[in-house]
C-alpha cells in the first residue's frame, strides 16, 4: 500500500473534570481498543498495515498523542497474519506472517512523528483470492479480524493513439471515450492522466519534472458484481489547457514532452463507503459518522487497485511547450487493448 495514503485512525478521549470540592471523574475504566488501517493492492511491492491502540488518560490528550506507548502496542504484544483464502472453496491456501518496521516516516501532525510502527509483508498476493487479516493481542488473547477481496484489472475497449490537431480558430477535436465494464468486488473508480516532461536550463542536463495531473471525478458502479458499462470522456483541450497554464515560457528554459501516464484506481464497496462518510459536512450538523469494517476493533481493512499505462509522446506532438515561437497543437487520446 502506498504509505502516503496511510491515515492515522486513533480515538482520543478527553477527560473533563470539575474543580468543586466533591469532584466527579467521568473517565470510564480503560478498555483496549485496537485500530487498524490497511489498503491491499497486489501491485504493491510491499503491503503495509497500521495497527495502533486508542487511548485515554487524565492528562492532556495532545500531549499523550506524542507519546509512543500511548499509540503503539509493544512489538511482542501483537501477532498479525494474513490468510490467503480461495474464494471458491473457502480454504486457506497460505498463511503470511507480518513483520514490523519503523523505517517509514510519518509526516508532521497531531500524533507522534516521524517514527511510526507498521506491520508489513513483501509476499506476492493473488489477485483472485481473499485475504483475511487476523491480529492477536498476545497479552489478552483478543483477536481482531478483517477480510477483503482483491481487485482485478479493468479492461478498456480503446486503442491507445495520439492524434495531433493544428490549433486553429474553431478547432474542436472530439473527446476520446475510455470505456470499460466494472469488475467484480470493485465499486468506486477514478481516472488520473499524468503528463511527464523534462526541463533543462541552457545547455545543462535535462531533469525529469514532477508530472502534471488531470484528475477526473470518481464514478461508482451500482453493484460490486461487475459487468456494468462505464465511461470517461477525455477532452484533449482540457489536458492541453493544463499544460499551457502550468508551463509558462521561461527565457533559457527548454522543455521536452516525455510520456503520458493513464492511471485507473479502483476500490471496494467498503472503501467507497469510508470515503463518502469522511467527506466534510456542509449542513448544520457538523458531526461526521464513523465507519469501520474491522471485527472486534475499529478501522478500515479493504482493497484498492492501481493500474498505470504509459505512452511515449513523439517530439512533434507537443512542441508547443518547448518555446513561445512554435505553434501549439491539440492532441487526442485513446487507449491500448488488453
Amino acid at each position: 500500500m502506498d504509505v502516503k495514503r496511510l491515515r492515522t485512525l486513533l480515538a482520543l478521549s478527553i477527560v473533563v473534570c470539575t474543580s468543586c470540592k466533591n469532584s466527579l471523574n467521568i473517565q470510564a475504566p480503560y478498555k483496549d481498543i485496537t485500530v487498524v488501517y490497511g489498503l491491499m493492492d497486489q501491485n504493491d511491492p510491499i503491503h503495509y498495515i497500521r495497527i495502533n491502540k486508542a487511548f485515554e488518560g487524565s492528562g492532556n490528550a495532545y500531549t499523550m498523542a506524542k507519546q509512543y506507548d500511548s499509540i503503539y502496542y509493544p512489538v511482542n504484544a501483537i501477532h498479525a497474519i494474513l490468510e490467503d483464502s480461495n474464494p471458491i472453496t473457502a480454504t486457506i491456501v497460505d498463511t503470511i506472517h507480518l513483520d514490523t518496521t519503523t523505517t517509514v516516516p510519518l509526516g508532521p501532525g497531531t500524533f507522534l512523528y516521524p517514527k511510526q510502527l507498521l506491520y508489513y509483508t513483501k509476499a506476492t498476493l493473488n489477485p483472485n483470492d481473499y485475504y483475511n487479516l487476523i491480529v492477536t493481542n498476545t497479552k489478552t488473547g483478543k483477536k481482531i479480524r478483517g477480510s477483503t477481496a482483491m481487485l482485478g484489472d479493468i479492461s478498456l475497449n480503446n486503442d491507445l493513439t495520439i492524434r495531433t490537431y493544428p490549433l486553429t480558430l474553431g478547432s474542436t477535436p472530439n473527446p476520446t471515450l475510455f470505456q470499460w465494464q466494472s469488475t467484480t468486488s470493485a465499486v468506486i473508480y477514478q481516472l488520473v492522466i499524468q503528463f511527464y516532461y523534462d526541463s533543462k536550463v541552457g545547455s545543462g542536463p535535462a531533469v525529469l519534472q514532477p508530472p502534471l495531473q488531470l484528475v477526473f471525478a470518481t464514478q461508482t458502479a451500482p453493484t460490486n458484481l461487475g459487468g456494468f458499462p462505464m465511461t470517461y470522456s477525455v477532452s484533449c483541450q482540457d489536458l492541453f489547457a493544463l499544460i499551457t497554464s502550468s508551463l509558462q515560457p521561461e527565457v533559457g528554459v527548454t522543455r521536452h514532452a516525455d510520456s503520458l501516464g493513464v492511471i485507473f484506481t479502483t476500490g471496494t464497496d467498503d472503501f467507497n463507503t469510508y470515503i463518502q462518510l469522511s467527506q466534510p459536512t456542509t449542513g448544520i450538523t457538523q458531526s461526521i459518522p464513523s465507519y469501520s469494517d474491522v471485527v472486534n476493533g475499529i478501522g478500515l481493512y479493504t482493497a484498492r487497485h492501481v493500474q498505470t499505462y504509459y505512452k511515449l509522446i513523439d517530439s512533434n506532438t507537443l512542441d508547443s511547450i518547448q518555446g513561445p515561437d512554435q505553434e501549439p497543437r491539440f492532441f487526442a487520446l485513446g487507449f491500448p487493448k488488453q
